[in-house]
Parts: structure tokens; sequence; C-alpha cells
């Protein structure tokens, strides 16, 4: 629940992991936007959604609503920050199933490593990146990696620092081919390593970009660098 500039009125998040929402969810979503405020649902660029113009004594029955659909009006600093595209299930230009993997991130981050800083993860299936991964704290580039002679597997390519706005800033490659299986980890070692080094409330973009890729490499643990 967040106040608007508006006396009285709030408006309600509501998380949708990867942007995933189900059409008896929009419908209620849409019910209680009619119901309880003015009738609209926004869209934010995270790909979740938010319900305006709430009279402040109403916020209450507003969420429980939204809970009772089964979806989230809070989620942690991971949970709210990964995007990723549509993926090889709805475009034929990208390499994996980003949406899929995107959520067994979530699931895999949630349980183990705990931000008290915003992070945005961006993952995007080709070089299109309508989900922009060169400017996400750690983006995500789809790839097919090869496992044998005879077998490729969906992967990654992994840059991270990037900005926008004040702080434009393109990520730098730290890991190349890594499977998708392997990319939660992965993920969950750079994070561990930020939250072990980091200085006294630095932001994970500021981290890495005080540091030389070379270090990152080495401060990651990295398994499989970017030859230089």
């Amino acid at each position: 629940m967040h106040p608007q500039s508006q006396p009285g009125l709030c408006y309600v998040g509501v998380a949708l992991p990867v942007g995933r929402l189900e059409a008896p969810q929009l419908r209620g979503l849409a019910d209680i936007a009619e119901h309880y405020g003015s009738g609209t649902l926004r869209l934010t660029v995270w790909q979740n959604l938010l319900i305006s113009d709430i009279p402040e004594a109403q916020v209450g029955e507003a969420v429980a609503a939204v809970e009772g659909l089964g979806l989230l009006t809070s989620a942690s600093a991971i949970r709210g920050g990964v995007v990723a595209c549509t993926g090889n299930l709805g475009c034929k230009f990208a390499l994996s199933d980003t949406k899929r993997h995107g959520l067994a991130l979530i699931d895999h981050l949630d349980t183990r490593v705990a931000l008290d800083q915003p992070i945005n993860i961006h993952l995007t299936g080709c070089p299109n990146s309508c989900v922009q991964h060169y400017v996400g704290d750690i983006g995500l580039l789809a790839t097919k990696v090869e496992k044998s002679e005879d077998e490729e597997v969906e992967g990654y390519h992994i840059v991270v620092g990037g900005g926008s706005g004040d702080e434009l800033q393109l990520g730098r490659e730290v890991l190349r081919s890594v499977a998708a299986e392997d990319v939660p980890q992965c993920i969950e070692t750079m994070l561990r390593s930020y939250l072990a080094r980091r200085r006294q409330g630095e932001r994970f973009h500021d981290f890495t970009n005080r540091h030389s890729v070379e270090e990152l490499v080495r401060l990651f643990g990295a398994a499989s660098i970017v030859e230089r």
C-alpha cells in the first residue's frame, strides 16, 4: 500500500513474478479495481500491476481481495526485481525459456539470499534484448551451450553493473555460456560475494562498477569466464 498525492487515496502494487498472470486473475483484478478504485489497472516496467485511487479505509479489503486471487501485494527485493521477455514459448527469436528460468531463479534465490537493497535481474532470449539485459544490475542473454558434440542446452551469458537514467552504464560480461540449470547457483554466488564485501549501504550496481571484470571474476568465483 502506498499513499497517492491525492489526499485520502492509495494505490496497491500487485507482484507478478516475470509478468505471468492467468485470465481469471486478470478478471478478478479488474473487478477489484472497479469496486475499490477508479476502474484502472496500471502496468509497470517491472512487469507488475498497480491498482490506484483506493480510499484509505478500504485498502485492507482491497489487499485481501487481491491475495484471495493467489497474488501478492508485497515482494522481496529479488522477487520484485526479476523481469523476463516472452522467451521461446512465444518468440521465434528466443534461444531459451526465459519465463521458466526466471521463476526458477526467483524460487532459488528467495530461500537463500536476503537483500536489503533493490536489485534488477533481466533475462532476455535473444540479442534484440526486449528486457534490456545490458542495463540491469544483472543481465542474462540467452545462448545455446554445448554439453557434448551431440547435445546443446539452453543457457546464458551474464553481464553485471548496467544502469539507466542518471546511472547510465552498459553491463560488462563476466560469465559466458552458463547452462540454465547452473544459473541460479551462479547468481547466488555473485550476491553472496557482494553481501560479504560491499561497503556499508552499497548497492550491487555500485559494487560491481568499482571493480574490474578480472576482479569480479575472481570475487564471484567464476568457473567459466570471459576470455580477454
